[in-house]
């Protein structure tokens, strides 16, 4: 042992061969795989999104079953908070980026894997060009958004994509094959409800094997469609209970959602045009938004405020009162801000559709906590 804390530090591990060969026979011995699969599995691309509770086994199986190009995106660094249920990690990678330690253990457990990272989140004008370098997507975040742009880019560049997410004890998985005349998340729900309606596990809490489980159900789906397996882009929307046990599956009716409206193609192109109108601001600290002009606004709960007040003055406006706040409240262009960024944007795009000119801050205060910029 050599004493240090900085990051994960495999020195010393004289037992590691000095160059690994990846063993995949076990696997290659299924029928269905054998070394043609193999051969499938090495010259995929698939790009992960979320590499959180739901992305880290996504991630590690993907990895193992050496698929030959993982890319992927998370803009968070490591808390404390996630380590019970992102078991990729540990504690001595807290406050390090996440896509950086996860590129360090695709790299540990499968050098023969290349990673691609995104630091950043993937935005309305370039997700469809990111889209196309890959064969498929899975989307591991608990972000209404995210998800939402994610399937309005798989459709229009037909990149097959798999969806998932959770509350509390239970999870929900879709796969959108992105074929013409098959459904996709719109198809569902057509509006994305607000962020707060939907609960992040932040905010519902989280038991850490819900996610895991539906990650590894995400992996395994990725699998069947990278391999071809029995069963492979089944549309249903499965429903999973994991307290008792039950597993539903509810059909899609193709004749209805999108193909109301012009079809999916046509309803993800409406949907990627108009976020392109992006109210996203990035700011270092939240002085710079007030010096520039902005009014700020809080649309976090009181009781989040109470915990954690700005430390510059702003109105308070929670996301529930969006809708009937008098519009007199607003002079000038004003800032958005709530821990995430997510209600912020959805409370942006409501308040544009009134005449504001409304912003959001973009990664929220969680953000600036992490560049130290938070004022």
């Amino acid at each position: 042992m050599n004493g240090r804390s900085d990051g994960h530090s495999h020195e010393g591990h004289s037992h590691a061969p000095s160059v690994f060969a990846p063993d995949y026979s076990r696997q290659v011995r299924l029928t269905d795989v054998g070394d043609a699969g193999q051969a499938k599995l090495a010259a995929a691309r698939v790009l992960v999104i979320g590499a959180g509770g739901l992305g880290c086994p996504v991630i590690s199986y993907l990895a193992g079953a050496g698929v030959g190009t993982l890319g992927i995106v998370d803009g968070d660094v490591l808390e404390a908070s996630n380590l019970h249920r992102q078991v990729m990690y540990d504690a001595r990678d807290i406050g390090q980026r996440k896509v950086d330690l996860a590129a360090r253990r695709v790299a540990a457990l499968n050098p023969a894997v290349t990673v691609r990272t995104f630091a950043e989140p993937l935005r309305a004008d370039t997700i469809a060009d990111v889209f196309a370098q890959y064969d498929l997507v899975v989307e591991c975040t608990d972000d209404l958004g995210s998800r939402y742009l994610a399937n309005d880019a798989a459709v229009l560049t037909g990149t097959p994509l798999i969806l998932a997410s959770v509350y509390q004890y239970e999870g929900q998985l879709q796969v959108v094959s992105a074929l013409p005349g098959h459904t996709c998340l719109r198809c569902l729900w057509p509006v994305p409800p607000p962020p707060a309606l939907a609960g992040s596990c932040a905010e519902t809490g989280v038991l850490g094997p819900v996610p895991g489980v539906l990650g590894t159900m995400q992996a395994m789906e990725a699998l069947k469609l990278l391999l071809a397996l029995p069963g492979a882009g089944d549309p249903s929307l499965q429903l999973i209970n994991l307290l008792d046990g039950t597993r539903q599956r509810l059909p899609i009716d193709v004749a209805r959602g999108c193909s109301l409206h012009g079809g999916c193609m046509i309803v993800a192109q409406r949907a990627l045009d108009a976020a392109r109108d992006d109210v996203d601001c990035r700011f270092d600290d939240l002085a710079e938004a007030v010096a520039r002009g902005f009014t700020l606004v809080d649309v976090r709960d009181p009781q989040e405020i109470d915990a954690s007040p700005l430390a510059i003055a702003s109105l308070r406006l929670p996301t529930a009162e969006v809708d009937a706040c008098p519009l007199d409240r607003f002079v000038g262009n004003v800032l958005l801000v709530c821990a995430s960024g997510r209600r912020s944007q959805h409370a942006a795009r409501r308040l544009r559709q009134r005449g504001v000119g409304a912003y959001s801050l973009a990664g929220g205060l969680k953000a600036l906590r992490h560049s130290g910029a938070y004022a």
